[in-house]
């Protein structure tokens, strides 16, 4: 009788260490994946080009949509870079499937000085190979679990 309830410890035992295991993998296979959709979204937003001119000849492209916005005037308000990482984040949330460019930037401060608006308008090249490229970039390559 004591044997089998030996038995049935180091089954259970057993049991709960191989259920320990699949959830450690499991955590770990998720923030691998955590990971790699952090890595695809700074891809992709690297990869949009700002320009205040228009796209390139030659380049087809489709109209996704109007992007501004109307901020305090400051130092930032003017800095170029911040204006393009601006408009960056905001057409990549409306438009995160679709957006390659985005063209026409423009600010304007009003009369008395005060504000400062951006605008711009969002494209999608016809034919884009670069944003397949960027994604297909990681595939086959192991990742260091650090």
């Amino acid at each position: 009788m004591k044997l089998s309830g030996v038995l049935k410890t180091i089954l259970a035992l057993s049991l709960l260490a191989g259920v320990a295991g699949c959830a450690a993998v499991e955590a770990q296979r998720k923030a691998e994946e955590s990971k790699q959709q952090a890595f695809v979204q700074r891809v992709d937003i690297a990869h949009i080009w700002v320009t205040n001119g228009d796209a390139p000849p030659g380049k087809p492209y489709t109209v996704l949509g109007d992007l501004s916005y109307t901020e305090p005037f400051s130092p930032d308000a003017n800095d170029e870079e911040k204006i393009r990482d601006r408009l960056k984040k905001m057409a990549y949330e409306k438009y995160p499937d679709d957006i390659d460019a985005i063209i026409k930037e423009h600010t304007d401060v009003n009369d008395s000085g005060t504000m400062v608006t951006v605008s711009a308008v969002a494209i999608k090249y016809d034919t884009s190979t670069d944003r397949t490229a960027l994604h297909k970039m990681t595939e086959g390559l192991i990742a260091s679990p650090k």
